[in-house]
């Protein structure tokens, strides 16, 4: 016979014997603290986020600025200054100093300086379709043998224009080059009246090819470099004071 009272079948077993609630399908639910990310954790992805858009605005401001300048550049055509003092004219591109003689004859100034000259340079050496009369040479043109660059010309000129007492300039160079030229001349000579007078490059091509010719990409991209990097040294300087 068997005994019904002491035979147990698994609906008699109490959920204690089983462990409690492990029978009820459900896990225990984690508490609000256990889901909680940690601050730092939301917060990085918005510091890439801004850092990417900063990035971006800088990237898109340069490509915007290089292209003004090339615009500046390649399409550039030179205006007649007014009356200065004096002519300055940078050394070191095609047709500035036959430009500078041009204005020097027009009477536009006094003197004219011709500024980053070779150190052995004379006088004599002067090219011969300059067009100036040998009066005007002689009276009338300095050489600066000192400058080695942009920086040296616009120190030297602000010498030269002090001892002359000369109030204002028209600066010749070529038209990649002017921006620099000028930025750099204010910054030491601020109190000069400058003008001027770009030295235009060939310009039987059109803007995009002459802007996509390797040599004259390279160009644009090494001035417009050295362009931006003046101009931070400029800001750096007046934050400074």
């Amino acid at each position: 016979m068997t005994d019904h009272s002491t035979t147990q079948g698994p609906h008699n077993l109490a959920p204690s014997a089983l462990g409690g609630s492990s029978l009820s399908g459900s896990a225990p639910e984690p508490s609000a603290s256990s889901i909680r990310q940690p601050k730092h954790a939301l917060k990085l992805p918005k510091i890439l986020l801004l850092t990417a858009a900063i990035l971006a605005f800088a990237f898109l401001a340069l490509v915007a600025g290089f292209f003004a300048f090339s615009s500046n550049v390649l399409l550039s055509t030179p205006t007649q200054p007014q009356q200065a003092d004096a002519i300055v004219v940078v050394t070191g591109g095609k047709g500035r100093l036959e430009t500078a003689g041009t204005l020097l004859n027009q009477g536009l100034g006094k003197r004219l300086l011709i500024s980053g000259v070779h150190p052995k340079f004379r006088m004599k050496n002067l090219p011969q379709n300059l067009k100036v009369s040998p009066e005007n040479i002689k009276c009338c043109i300095d050489l600066d043998r000192k400058a080695l660059n942009t920086v040296g010309n616009a120190t030297q000129t602000a010498l030269w224009a002090q001892k002359h007492q000369f109030g204002s300039l028209i600066i010749v160079t070529s038209a990649y080059h002017m921006s620099r030229t000028l930025l750099e001349m204010r910054r030491a000579a601020p109190e000069l009246a400058l003008q001027s007078y770009a030295v235009a490059g060939e310009n039987n091509r059109s803007f995009w090819a002459r802007l996509l010719d390797g040599d004259t990409l390279m160009l644009l991209v090494k001035e417009y470099s050295k362009l931006l990097v003046a101009f931070f040294q400029l800001s750096s300087e007046r934050l400074a004071n």
